[in-house]
């Protein structure tokens, strides 16, 4: 039966690469391997209990929540706004600007890689042409810089901290930070010399005028610093806590639901917005955290039953204990190639989360390590891939293939890759 659970997970990969629905596929899979060790009732429960119960839903969808009320009031298109003007003044600096505004700030605003380039393509990439940026490096720099949702309290954290005993905050600062950061200052390197050696950082001219900006897309005529300032109520608070508390017993240290309803409340207040139409945008969110993130956590919760009951998780077990670096390379190499073939590392990085890294606390491993350099290669995976929506979307602007981004995408995510490994899996 083993074989066969095998033959069933490779099927199942093979069908997301095909750009099935990975909720599709993964419930699919785990019913039949439950259906064949002849449990027909048990993976129907499990997707119900990994629905509505624990703390993963709570956080995702109070986090989703606060991302759809943000785009609600227009708080994210002030923070864009104010990022685009300042690079436009700031052209000396340009590239590891878009990088960083595109990864750290509006795109952990927005809660998403391709609605960070959305925002930001239509103005970044016409300034970046005409700075003299070959279009297909700045592209890469746009959609490169908006894969940063790595700094982020969200689904995969969550599922790390309750796989590890551990915390949503300190998965994501003590580990996904500094990933991330490392990262970010790899890819920055990365596309200054790439620009440099094919000289395209420089001397390009857009001779056709076909990079003209279109001034309908200039959405915010003046610009509210205190609106662009509120995405990031939440991460103040979580941080405060993390801070303050240890030192000042009576500050509260905030969970990342009291976080995103306090940051709610203060939002509302300070953008006078329609008080109903708020909360409406609020629950909307809470309502599209379960339909597109955690159902997909549901049912990777239930391939992940199915690979239990047909035997292959004690397969891996058996393997493991002989050789524990097969868990840390392959919570690298699995996510990150899945991500790079479908465009996607979810569907990979949370069925590995699910099956394996709650196992490798046995053989001298961290859970918390293991599932963050699955969650963080998928994401290096999905950096390099031409399938990605964001990369699609930045080509798009740039008029360019998604290959010419991919091309430039793959050393920095190779080397971060690496780092990854070589931190999470053997220094800390």
């Amino acid at each position: 039966m083993v074989w066969v659970g095998a033959i069933i997970v490779i099927l199942s990969f093979i069908l997301i690469v095909k750009r099935f629905d990975a909720k599709m596929v993964l419930f699919v899979a785990g019913f039949l391997m439950c259906a064949l060790s002849l449990q027909f009732l048990e993976p129907l429960d499990k997707l119900w209990s990994s629905l509505f119960t624990g703390s993963i839903p709570q956080i995702i969808s109070a986090a989703m929540g606060y991302a759809f009320l943000m785009s609600y009031s227009k708080c994210d298109l002030h923070l864009a706004a104010f990022l685009i003007k300042t690079l436009q003044k700031c052209r000396g600096i340009i590239i590891p600007g878009v990088v960083i505004s595109g990864g750290l700030l509006v795109g952990f605003a927005l809660g998403s890689n391709a609605g960070g380039a959305a925002t930001l393509g239509p103005i970044l990439i016409p300034v970046m042409i005409k700075a003299g940026i070959h279009p297909a490096l700045a592209a890469s720099v746009l959609a490169i810089g908006c894969q940063g949702n790595y700094f982020g309290f969200g689904a995969h954290s969550a599922m790390i901290a309750e796989i590890s005993g551990s915390t949503v905050e300190e998965v994501t600062i003590q580990n996904h930070w500094l990933i991330g950061i490392i990262a970010y200052a790899i890819v920055i390197i990365s596309l200054l010399i790439i620009g440099k050696v094919r000289k395209e950082d420089r001397g390009y001219i857009d001779t056709d005028g076909q990079f003209n900006q279109d001034e309908d897309t200039q959405t915010i005529e003046k610009i509210n610093p205190v609106f662009a300032c509120l995405p990031f109520v939440p991460v103040v608070l979580l941080l405060a806590g993390i801070i303050i508390n240890p030192r000042f017993a009576a500050f509260p240290k905030f969970s990342v639901q009291q976080a995103m309803i306090i940051g709610t409340c203060f939002a509302i207040l300070i953008c006078r917005v329609n008080v109903s139409e708020a909360i409406k945008a609020f629950f909307t969110g809470v309502g599209s955290a379960i339909t597109n993130v955690v159902s997909i956590i549901a049912c990777a919760g239930v391939f992940t039953l199915g690979m239990e009951a047909i035997g292959l998780t004690p397969a891996l077990i058996t393997a493991m204990e002989s050789n524990p670096n097969i868990a840390v390379f392959g919570a690298a190499i699995g996510p990150a190639l899945i991500a790079f073939l479908c465009g996607s590392g979810d569907a990979a990085t949370l069925a590995f989360n699910g099956s394996v890294t709650p196992l490798v606390s046995g053989f001298g491993l961290e859970p918390m390590n293991i599932g963050s350099i699955a969650y963080l290669c998928g994401c290096f995976g999905r950096t390099m891939s031409p399938l990605a929506g964001v990369t699609i979307i930045a080509a798009g602007f740039a008029k360019v293939n998604p290959m010419e981004i991919s091309k430039r995408a793959i050393p920095s995510t190779l080397l971060s890759i690496l780092a990854t490994i070589i931190i999470l899996g053997y220094l800390k």
